[in-house]
């Protein structure tokens, strides 16, 4: 049987992906500013006469008319067939921007339609009035007010959708009829003075009170946007996030840790067959442990972001580096693909459709790739603890914390070099100006904070049940066979695993990684995360069943590797391309195979130096 398929259409910070969630108990990412929802997604929700409808989500556009390539989605969407009806977005807030977006929609197709008139709450609290009745028959279609954080007016929306669903007809407002018989204008000046007009005559029928200012937004960022106060804060902000980052996630790593130990001392003391334990012990728990225990990390981090997307700031924060950024010939909408990496690089990849010129999308998809992406983080978090000590340093910070900002930092830095080089020998072009819209600041939202958590950590936990089960269980084969002499260190050394790890290492010896790194880094292309618990399965088919898994690792990492080494593998991640889904993506946006072909070989090479320089320095 098919259901209707109903589109979600809005304006960029009307709340939209917002509405999805709550219409679809889904658990899409919802940020406070354009360029994160680039391809759409669907999913069912239910109407009120019991049955179902597909609502997809599409991304948020200011106009029709294509300039970017969210726009170009939203209009193809609009313009095939297949639609049964839209649900219209728009910020409350801001009143005339909205009206016009309504009126340029609804020319354009014939759809049965509803109109959420969303964040009324907040603009009821700034004094905008709005008669929704008046809009209603100007437009044609009805008007909801609606607050999709709070749930407010969603019930009443989908009864009129479904109402407009079975009318199958919408017929103009009225003073969109008089304004189209009444002007038909050639020249596109003539076009456009008739669109403000229509805008103009339903916000007179409709607006009862402008409202006021937003004066709190005002003052703050008189602050946050000031030109030495305004970064100072952001740096501020960002070495927080890391601080937090290690200290808050101490304790629920430890109850992770203790949990794994207490299951493999189980394991362990059972009467299951010796090779049957080996499985599970150090194959199956190895694994998964030993990259589940960083799950509270990653958590801590996501929250912290998705807490400064839903205020307000990272739009400022947009604003503040876009200066910077242009120092280097980038252009500043490069730094929200940069900043949707720090979670992954996929999605990263994929918002530089944000980005209108096709120069700059080409060269922020080329760096992306160095940006620390969530997948990083166990591989760095191992190698801080283990190499370096986590003392105090002043001003409430601590040193691991701060290298774990350092990381980052090298990441965006060298990203913007990069950037940088390409663009001044490969794709010189003048910068165009950055236009971005600053979002008021408002409470954010516990309930939307704990749905991109929860979305966040079912992505995590489905990672680990999945493909690093399935490298840990293929790791533990690799490293178990043939048999040797019980779990030696000398049947070790006769694997298959060993055998594979020794084919890679003449390559990686002047990097000062052995075999053991080189086999840990091949099913990085899966995942980086891999790494961990790639090692964690080697070192403990080699260790002491009486210590945890993580305590396995940690030592035998600081038993058998330098200093140099354990830098020389930060290195390399900072800059290596590891990861097939990435690595596809940007193939897709890049369009030519020379690009893509470039990419691999200028990471790689960067990656290898690196390293390279790294190990001979701390040697």
């Amino acid at each position: 049987m098919l259901i209707p398929r109903i589109a979600l259409v809005g304006t960029p910070n009307a709340g939209k992906t917002a509405l999805f969630n709550f219409l679809t108990r889904s658990h899409q990412r919802v940020a406070n500013y354009s360029g994160v929802t680039i391809e759409s997604a669907e999913a069912d929700f239910n109407l009120p006469s019991g049955g179902s409808a597909a609502l997809l989500d599409l991304p948020g556009a200011y106009s029709l008319r294509p300039y970017t390539e969210e726009e170009n989605v939203l209009a193809d969407v609009l313009r095939a067939p297949g639609l049964d009806g839209m649900i219209l977005v728009v910020d409350a807030t801001q009143p005339e921007r909205a009206v016009r977006f309504l009126i340029e929609v609804l020319d354009a197709t014939s759809i049965p339609a509803v109109v959420a008139w969303n964040l009324s709450d907040l603009a009821r609290d700034r004094g905008i009035r709005v008669d929704c009745s008046a809009l209603s028959d100007a437009l044609g279609v009805p008007v909801i007010s609606t607050s999709a954080v709070k749930g407010f007016g969603l019930d009443s929306l989908k009864g009129f959708l479904e109402s407009a669903l079975k009318n199958q007809k919408r017929s103009k407002g009225a003073f969109l009829d008089q304004s189209s018989e009444s002007a038909q204008p050639q020249e596109a000046s003539q076009r456009i003075l008739s669109f403000y007009k229509k805008a103009d005559q339903v916000l007179k029928s409709a607006l009862l009170e402008k409202g006021r200012a937003d004066d709190r937004s005002r003052k703050i960022d008189g602050i946050l946007l000031h030109p030495v106060a305004g970064p100072v804060i952001l740096t501020l902000v960002l070495l927080l996030i890391f601080q937090l980052m290690f200290n808050l996630a101490s304790y629920p790593m430890e109850w992770i840790e203790s949990f794994f130990s207490w299951v493999q001392s189980g394991v362990a003391d059972s009467s299951l067959p010796v090779l049957l334990k080996s499985f599970l012990s150090d194959g199956v728990l190895a694994g998964i442990g030993g990259t589940l225990v960083f799950l509270p990390q990653i958590l801590i981090l996501f929250a912290l972001i998705l807490f400064l997307e839903d205020f307000g700031f990272m739009a400022r924060a947009v604003f503040m580096l876009d200066h910077l950024m242009g120092k280097v010939g980038l252009h500043g909408r490069a730094f929200l693909p940069l900043l949707s990496s720090y979670a992954c690089a996929v999605p990263g990849i994929l918002s530089t459709r944000a980005i209108e010129n096709r120069r700059d999308r080409i060269i922020t998809t080329m760096i992306i790739p160095l940006t620390t992406c969530s997948a990083r983080i166990p591989v760095y978090t191992l190698l801080i603890s283990a190499f370096i000590p986590n003392h105090p340093v002043g001003l409430g910070l601590n040193l691991q914390g701060l290298v774990m900002f350092g990381l980052y930092a090298s990441g965006i830095g060298f990203s913007l070099i990069s950037g940088a080089i390409l663009k001044r020998f490969l794709f010189s072009g003048k910068r165009p100006p950055l236009l971005i819209e600053l979002p008021s600041y408002k409470r954010p939202s516990f309930q939307s904070l704990a749905r991109g958590l929860l979305y966040r950590t079912r992505l995590f936990l489905k990672r680990v049940g999945t493909v690093i089960l399935g490298v840990s269980v293929v790791i533990w084969f690799l490293v178990s066979f043939p048999q040797g002499e019980g779990a030696s260190v000398a049947g070790i050394d006769q694997s298959y695993a060993a055998k594979v790890g020794r084919w890679i290492e003449p390559a990686i010896r002047p990097i000062g990684m052995d075999w053991r790194i080189g086999m840990a880094l091949i099913p990085t292309l899966a995942a980086r995360e891999v790494m961990v618990g790639t090692l964690a399965t080697v070192y403990a088919v080699q260790g002491d069943s009486g210590v945890s898994n993580t305590e396995r690792l940690s030592l035998a990492i600081k038993k058998e590797w330098t200093l140099a080494t354990g830098l020389s593998l930060l290195a390399w991640f900072i800059f290596a391309p590891m990861c097939i889904s990435t690595l596809a993506a940007a193939r897709r946006e890049l369009g030519k195979n020379s690009y893509f072909l470039l990419m691999i070989a200028y990471l790689f090479s960067l990656a290898y130096g690196a390293s390279w320089c790294v190990y001979r320095i701390f040697i």
